[in-house]
Formats: structure tokens, C-alpha cells, sequence
């Protein structure tokens, strides 16, 4: 298996391997051309020489003093042979140094007559051309034009030597840099997996930017956790304190009666009575958490469902339980995507609140309310009112404003915890407003039937 390599890693070995092969081209596409630049300048010598060379046969005779005057370069290493083929028998002319040059062994280069290698002369470059009746030969020197690629070939490769060793100490070093910031958020966040408590922020980095935008999303996913963390140490004590007061209530009047029902037989009916209230308001209790605890991972399926149709469903059950009147209002159509068993859930609560909250002659009113883009189920009552400092607060799970903590109003500060679940399971949203002249508005917003289903889960 290959083995894992950190983001410094992996930024060096590409960008090395893209120095070297820039390097590698750059240097190539030099000699290349320079190469190039001598060949032509080689040839164009040649042409020059033979030129100067036709000028000087003066009565089908050479005149190498006049050649080697007025000839445009250097014609030291330069061998030439001109051959009178109009004479009988024929003759050969030969420059200084040339009969001892082409007394030597020829070895051609890449298999042609132009470059040869010849011992003790080094490289040539051979051309000839024919004028009147004189077969001119030049074989030109290409040890100079040779040296000096060479030397171009050397250059060249000390600076991509040079380029390669520099850039790859350049790429490491601002590889390290660039990744530091996310190494030391690594570090913080490996320190962070073994904080037990809350979490701290990460530290946020200036630059670079992406490393700046997933600090921030850690710290938000963080400070997420540490929300939830809290909701659930407050859900956990709320709970067992919720608990704790039924239990002590059954467990004393049971060490009533193991004390005193011998001899007060009168106090049996009464604590049996107490016993039965507190476990109804333990398993009511219980209920609701086992609710709250479903909720928090269901799944629901959302088609289009007729609320009108819910909201008289649940309105006739629930005005034979409750004592205030109760009327139903619809406007508009009644078409919303929804789960049909959650919604009547959600009603069922808010009627049962609002008539907790209301006097027995305070009427209750559910209207339903098409928007252009959303259906609207309102549960408005005439009763005691919510403040603004509690509004935000009543869909708080075991949250209770302070008027309705009382022994005449039962309640466990579920239920709109509950309904705020069912909600947003529903893709839809629940708010509270004032009603007037009195008493409370809370709207539950759904969205129209104009979508396909689809599954929505926390």
C-alpha cells in the first residue's frame, strides 16, 4: 500500500517535478537553437568562402594570396582543392596545409559527406560547387563553432543544475510555510479530541484563506458541539429534576402508609390518590421524553395532504376533551406537504395548550391560511398571554413561563419542545405571536403542495 504523504510532500515532489521538466525543456530548446544559429552560421561561411573562392581562380588558377586578403573570414582552418577538369591532364590546386589534411582518413558524421571527423584536424564541414569548369572544395574548420556550443551546452547545464538545487530548496521552504497554518490547526484539533469538557476554538490564521475558512468552520462545528453538549447536560438535569419531585412524592406517601396506615386507616384513600396522580404526571412525563427522543431521529416521508381536513379531524376529537368552545376558520386552499399523523400531533399540543392557559369561557379559534407559497394552521386563544422575554424561549425543552408554574396547571415543559420538532421534520416552521384583544397566535407555516415528495430528517 502506498503510503500516506503530507500536503508539504505532495506540494514538493509536484512542483520539483515540474522545475526539472522546465528546466529540463528550457535547457533543451537553448542548445537547440544555438545549435541551430552555429549550423547556419557554418553554412553561410561556406557559401561566403566559395564565393570569394570563384573570384579569385583567375585563368581557371586560384590566386590563394588574393583569396586569403579579400575573403570575409578567417581562412587559417579552411582547406580547399580546386580541380581543372577542362585540362588535360587534369589539375588539382591545393591551399596551405590542405594536401596533408586530405592525406588523412575521413570519418563522416551521422552517415553523410558534409561533417566529417578527420584526426588531428578535428570536425569539418565540406562543400562544393562547380565554376567554369573548376570543381571548387572547401572543407571548413568547425573546432571554433564547436568549442562554443560546447561551452553554451556547459552554461546551460550548471544553471539548470543550479535552478533545480535552489528552486527545490525554494519549493521545500515555502511548502512548509504555506502548510504551517494547517499543521499547527491539526495540532489544536488533535489537542481538542481529548478535551473531555468544552471545547476551545481553534486559532484562526490570517492566511491562507482556505485555511482561514476551515478554522472558522471548525470553530462553528466546535461551538455546535458545545451547544448541543449543554442542551443535553440542561436536558439531563431538567429531566431528573422533573422526575425526582413525583418520585419523592410516591416514595413519601408510600412511608406514610408503611407507618401509619395501621392505625390511621383514613389516610390509605388520600395517599393512594396522591400515589396515582404522581405516577399519571411521571408517565405523562415519560411519554413526552420518549416523544422528544423519537423526534429527535425520525424520518418522515412528506406528500400532500388536505389540512382542512386534519385540523376538523382533530378539532371534533379535541372538543370533547377540552372546556373552552372551539370554531374552526378556513381561507383558501388547503393543499400542503406534510406527514398527516405528525401534523395532527402538532395541533393536538397547541389546542391542549391554549386551553390549558385559558379560561374555561375564553374561546379558542384555528384557522386555516393559504400564502402564495405556504399553508398556515394559526391556534389562537384568549388567555393569559406570553411576554415578549418569553417567546423565545417557550419552544425550550422543559421550559415553563413563570405563570403557568403552579400546581393547577400540570405540564412537564415538553410539549412545545415536541411541537417545534414536528415542525421542522415537516419542513416547516412554528412562531408565536400576540393575539388581540388577548392571549396568544401560534402559527404553524407548512409548505404548499407543489413539490414532489421527498424525506426531510433532522
Amino acid at each position: 500500500m502506498r503510503k500516506p504523504q503530507t500536503t508539504a510532500h505532495e506540494i514538493r515532489k509536484r512542483f520539483i517535478s515540474m522545475l526539472v521538466l522546465t528546466t529540463l525543456v528550457m535547457g533543451t530548446a537553448i542548445i537547440t537553437v544555438v545549435g541551430y544559429r552555429q549550423v547556419r552560421q557554418t553554412q553561410q561561411s561556406a557559401t561566403r568562402l566559395m564565393k570569394g573562392l570563384k573570384h579569385s581562380v583567375i585563368d581557371d588558377r586560384p590566386d590563394w594570396h588574393w583569396w586569403r586578403r579579400y575573403s570575409a573570414i578567417n581562412t587559417i582552418d579552411t582547406y580547399v582543392r580546386v580541380t581543372n577538369q577542362q585540362s588535360q591532364p587534369v589539375k588539382r590546386y591545393y591551399s596551405p596545409f590542405t594536401r596533408d589534411f586530405l592525406s588523412l582518413d575521413h570519418h563522416r558524421i551521422l552517415g553523410t559527406q558534409a561533417i566529417a571527423y578527420t584526426p588531428d584536424f578535428g570536425f569539418t564541414y565540406y562543400r562544393q560547387s562547380d565554376y567554369h569548369g573548376n570543381r571548387l572544395e572547401v572543407w571548413l574548420n568547425l573546432t571554433p563553432i564547436l568549442d562554443t556550443l560546447g561551452s553554451v551546452v556547459l552554461v546551460v547545464l550548471l544553471v539548470m543544475v543550479a535552478t533545480i538545487i535552489l528552486g527545490s530548496a525554494y519549493v521545500r521552504i515555502m511548502a512548509r510555510k504555506i502548510t504551517q497554518p494547517l499543521a499547527s490547526l491539526n495540532d489544536a484539533a488533535q489537542v481538542q479530541t481529548h478535551q473531555r469538557e468544552k471545547k476551545v476554538a481553534l486559532p484562526v490564521p490570517t492566511q491562507p484563506v482556505e485555511v482561514q475558512e476551515l478554522a472558522t468552520s471548525f470553530n462553528a462545528l466546535l461551538q455546535t458541539v458545545n451547544d448541543h453538549a449543554a442542551q443535553e447536560r440542561q436536558f439531563t438535569s431538567n429531566a431528573a429534576h422533573e422526575l425526582r419531585t413525583p418520585i419523592a412524592a410516591i416514595l413519601t406517601h408510600v412511608q406514610l402508609l408503611e407507618r401509619r396506615a395501621k392505625d390511621h386507616p383514613e389516610i390509605v384513600p388520600q395517599s393512594i390518590g396522591y400515589i396515582g396522580e404522581e405516577s399519571v404526571r411521571m408517565k405523562r412525563l415519560v411519554d413526552s421524553l420518549l416523544t422528544l427522543s423519537r423526534a429527535d431521529r425520525a424520518v418522515l416521508k412528506l406528500v400532500p395532504i388536505d389540512l382542512a381536513a386534519v385540523v376538523r379531524a382533530v378539532v371534533t376529537r379535541e372538543a370533547a376533551l377540552i372546556k373552552q368552545p372551539i370554531t374552526v376558520q378556513t381561507e383558501g386552499a388547503t393543499k400542503a406537504l406534510g406527514d398527516g399523523q405528525s401534523i395532527e400531533q402538532i395541533l393536538t399540543a397547541l389546542i391542549d395548550n391554549a386551553a390549558k392557559y385559558s379560561p374555561a369561557t375564553a374561546a379558542i379559534t384555528v384557522v386555516v391560511r393559504a400564502t402564495a407559497t405556504t399553508q398556515q394552521i394559526i391556534v389562537q386563544d384568549l388567555g393569559m398571554g406570553i411576554s415578549d422575554a418569553q417567546k423565545a424561549h417557550v419552544f425550550e425543552r422543559f421550559y415553563r413561563v413563570d405563570a403557568a408554574r403552579t400546581p393547577a396547571i400540570a405540564g412537564t415543559g415538553l410539549g412545545l419542545a415536541i411541537v417545534a420538532q414536528l415542525a421542522s421534520l415537516n419542513r416547516g416552521t412554528v412562531t408565536v405571536v400576540d393575539n388581540h384583544p388577548r392571549g396568544s397566535r401560534f402559527i404553524l407555516t407548512l409548505t404548499t403542495a407543489r413539490q414532489p415528495s421527498e424525506k426531510i430528517s433532522e
